[in-house]
């Protein structure tokens, strides 16, 4: 029950799971966490790799997510799910990772089929505006949000071009809000920046993008206030490491037990008071509704 900006009672939980690609697996460790201490999110937002768990998770689909990675055990397994993207606008065109891993494990089609309200976050690299997509096809929204720029060529939907939404949004707490949470969990892989120094032409592309998202995501955490914020330590897992997907759960799951009594307080207060909407940022953002033509 809502009294002015008093929220008492049970809230709505919402988990905003953050980009991080190979880094990503570590959400699962944080679900299972959460499912252990006996939480469980009511909506869910994704950006990039969270976008991908995110989707398995509100689709009830975690367990053949997690069953799956068991067919990464090295770095070449990774790239046999990549394919050559030259004259896409991508190394990787992302068609042989549609096919043999989306099409292949996540059981659902569409946004309406999930069993919890989801969302992703996109850039649109036409209008350059972020972009949330919550209805109509799943398969193309989780394809859009992973789109990183350089690596994975972008898609191509009507008018415009998608790329990787942590671009803009690395950890979509407003996008959680949005889908009607009270209290949001945030979950930032990218909390802890590289210290080693970069050389590589790869290196340096990277790095790059790391920094502009490091800023983005503090300015975030500043004024969408999110109510736990779970930082795991992934130092050891570099961009295409999905091998290491058992080090990444390990560690999703230890950063959330450290919060443990963090999470279990707020979650469990009768009597909470909402975010004033006065200081938040102000953004327009667009939602669509994906439909293939």
């Amino acid at each position: 029950m809502r009294i002015g900006n008093l929220l008492i009672g049970r809230p709505k939980i919402g988990l905003a799971l953050g980009s991080g690609s190979a880094r990503g697996w570590a959400h699962i460790g944080v679900i299972k966490a959460l499912e252990e201490i006996g939480i469980e999110p009511d909506v869910i937002a994704g950006t990039s790799a969270g976008g991908v768990v995110g989707a398995f998770y509100a689709a009830d689909a975690l367990q053949i997510l997690e069953d799956s990675l068991k067919n990464f055990k090295s770095l070449r397994d990774t790239l046999a799910h990549l394919d050559l993207g030259i004259g896409t606008g991508g190394l990787v065109s992302g068609k042989r990772w549609w096919k043999k891993f989306l099409e292949n494990y996540l059981p659902v089609r569409n946004f309406d089929e999930l069993k919890k309200p989801f969302g992703v976050v996109v850039v649109d690299l036409v209008t350059m505006q972020e972009i949330h997509i919550i209805k109509g096809e799943l398969l193309p929204a989780i394809r859009s949000t992973i789109a990183v720029p350089g690596f994975f060529s972008p898609f191509e939907y009507k008018n415009y071009k998608f790329v990787d939404g942590g671009l803009l949004n690395p950890v979509p707490m407003d996008l959680a809000r949005n889908l009607g949470a009270d209290v949001v969990i945030a979950v930032d892989l990218d909390s802890r920046p590289e210290t080693e120094i970069p050389s590589s032409i790869r290196e340096i592309f990277l790095r790059s993008i790391e920094i502009m998202r490091n800023r983005i995501n503090i300015d975030n955490k500043i004024f969408e206030k999110p109510d736990v914020v779970i930082e795991p330590e992934l130092d050891e897992i570099q961009f295409l490491d999905y091998h290491k997907h058992q080090l990444a759960i390990a560690e999703g799951y230890r950063a959330t037990m450290e919060k443990k009594d963090e999470i279990l307080k707020v979650v469990h207060s009768k009597i909470r008071r909402l975010p004033s909407k006065k200081n938040k940022l102000k953004k327009h953002i667009q939602s669509i509704e994906y439909h293939s033509e």
